[in-house]
């Protein structure tokens, strides 16, 4: 469907369509690079004391790519229940916990192996609720996808808990083999409706947070032997579908580019500041996958100033966006939230679409340093 610009009255800039997101993702863009913040970064809704600004915001810069969030299962329901993550009575541990007693936010819904096994293998069913994603609308003219939400160790630990999956790999790994081909299916399910005629949609994007701060959750080989083959067959698979695959993981996740690359990964989230060295991970990986660059949302956003946020914008476009190439898509790296001012809010969306537009239509003047060389950006 050719882009509509009547569905964009309040707009202050030209949105880009599918096929020109597309070709940005190839490598081939000759435009002002993408913006897709997604509904999952951007949350009017969260933040009602500034909803009616953060909404006004959305819509004089809306994003050159549309992804929906998917409908999300229950984490525990009953015998029979075809969209929930656990169908065994009574296994929810919350209700087993004492009054007064408290729970780390990772054990909630942690359970043993013996009731991960009672588990009927082929649910949540991606075709069992009546949308696959949430605020559906019809097509209009841009790229569109779906967020599906913890794809691999996200969803391990989602099962087991931090610690014991972390243990689990040394201890129990046929279990999380196991583990991972069930969701695995799950995953295919979701891909096969995302795909068809009823959405149609042209990519598919996971969360999978692997990094921390400084370093991987794991060694290198922990990932080869059980996270890589989940995957490179999902990814697979969405490709055999026409779907693109997108990723969002936070931290350092340095060591595992090359092994994303190899899978086939089209676009990668958000190469967290802080955590990699921006101009290295262009350099070594820029011309091999979609780098989808991410506002750094710790300090620069909510402590910086409006000018330290422009800077960054620049470095971050000089850094991964070459007309031509077009390698990269912008975004913020985390949620926007309630600690970043209004003036840095509207710097962040003007400057993406300002310097990208120059940078589309007189080529690069050279590199934007970021602002965190200069000077220490704290509360």
């Amino acid at each position: 469907m050719p882009l509509d610009p009547s569905k964009f009255p309040k707009a202050k800039k030209n949105i880009l369509s599918r096929e020109e997101v597309k070709a940005i993702l190839r490598g081939e863009g000759k435009t002002r690079p993408a913006q897709v913040i997604t509904p999952l970064l951007f949350v009017p809704e969260e933040q009602p004391e500034r909803q009616e600004f953060m909404q006004n915001l959305i819509e004089e810069y809306p994003d050159d790519a549309v992804f929906f969030e998917y409908t999300r299962p229950a984490n525990f329901g009953k015998p029979g229940d075809r969209y929930v993550w656990c169908d065994v009575e009574g296994a929810d541990p919350m209700l087993k916990l004492k009054p007064g007693a408290t729970i780390g936010i990772d054990e909630k819904t942690a359970l043993d192996w013996e009731t991960i096994q009672k588990i009927t293998r082929d649910i949540p069913d991606p075709f069992a609720p009546k949308s696959l994603v949430q605020n559906f609308f019809e097509d209009d003219g841009r790229y569109r996808g779906v967020f599906w939400t913890r794809l691999s160790f996200e969803r391990l630990w989602h099962f087991r808990g931090m610690s014991e999956t972390l243990m689990d790999f040394y201890l129990n790994p046929d279990e999380i083999k196991d583990l991972l081909d069930r969701l695995k299916h799950v995953l295919m399910r979701a891909i096969d409706r995302a795909s068809s005629d009823e959405y149609k949609f042209d990519a598919i994007a996971f969360t999978d947070d692997i990094g921390m701060q400084d370093r991987p959750f794991f060694s290198e080989d922990i990932f080869i032997e059980f996270l890589k083959p989940h995957y490179k067959e999902v990814i697979d698979y969405a490709h055999s579908k026409g779907l693109d695959v997108w990723l969002h993981t936070c931290g350092n996740v340095e060591p595992f580019i090359p092994h994303f690359i190899e899978m086939g990964l089209d676009v990668l989230h958000p190469i967290q500041k802080y955590t990699m060295d921006e101009k290295k991970i262009a350099e070594l990986y820029g011309d091999k996958i979609c780098i989808w660059a991410g506002m750094e949302v710790q300090r620069i956003l909510p402590f910086g100033t409006p000018e330290d946020v422009r800077q960054e914008m620049r470095f971050l476009m000089d850094t991964f966006y070459h007309p031509g190439k077009g390698h990269a898509v912008f975004s913020s790296g985390n949620r926007l939230g309630k600690d970043i001012p209004n003036e840095n809010m509207r710097a962040f969306f003007e400057e993406m679409y300002e310097y990208g537009e120059k940078i589309a239509k007189e080529g690069r003047s050279g590199q934007n340093e970021s602002p965190a060389t200069t000077k220490d950006i704290h509360p």
